[in-house]
């Protein structure tokens, strides 16, 4: 953890564009618990992620120890350090948007087991919708959340089932 200068509490982190939370319909297709959600909004009323355990901003998720299955909906205005990571980790599912950074998407595809397009409205937890629907790219590493991305594709109103998968030798 970097030292600060003065203490900083959730009260003290603002909403900003990058604050997207992802629609509850995909975790409920997923049916995947998460041992850490590694980018999780500070106000615990904004999470919709199932997860033993939330990092939020102000735990620094992209430096801090990851362990277990991994839910990464991460900061769209700089993706690419969450990329690095989630490339060095075993178990994960990411939600990722497809026209910003190009320089990551190279590495996130190679460490990727399957991938699928996804067509999502983000919202708030009142039901209330966060602007227009966003194509995005969901990638899974690890046996866990290739099958949840599976399950995932079937209910996604974009690809109506679509998805691509490793073949199976290549599965770590």
């Amino acid at each position: 953890m970097t030292a600060t200068l003065f203490p900083v509490s959730s009260a003290d982190v603002a909403l900003t564009t990058d604050e997207w939370y992802t629609p509850r319909w995909l975790f409920d297709a997923a049916a995947i618990t998460f041992d850490m959600d590694v980018c999780a909004p500070m106000d615990p009323a904004f999470r919709t992620c199932p997860a033993r355990r939330y990092l939020t901003v102000l735990d620094d998720g992209a430096t801090h120890p990851w362990e277990g299955i991994i839910w990464c909906n991460p900061p769209y205005s700089k993706t690419s350090p969450w990329i690095d990571r989630l490339a060095a980790h075993p178990d994960w599912l990411t939600l990722v948007p497809i026209y910003r950074e190009i320089g990551w998407r190279r590495r996130l595809l190679q460490a990727a087991d399957a991938i699928t397009l996804l067509d999502v409205t983000f919202g708030r937890p009142d039901g209330s919708k966060q602007g227009h629907p966003h194509l995005l790219l969901l990638a899974a590493r690890g046996a866990a959340c290739t099958n949840g991305l599976a399950r995932i594709s079937v209910v996604g109103p974009y690809t109506g089932g679509a998805y691509h998968v490793r073949p199976r030798s290549n599965l770590r």
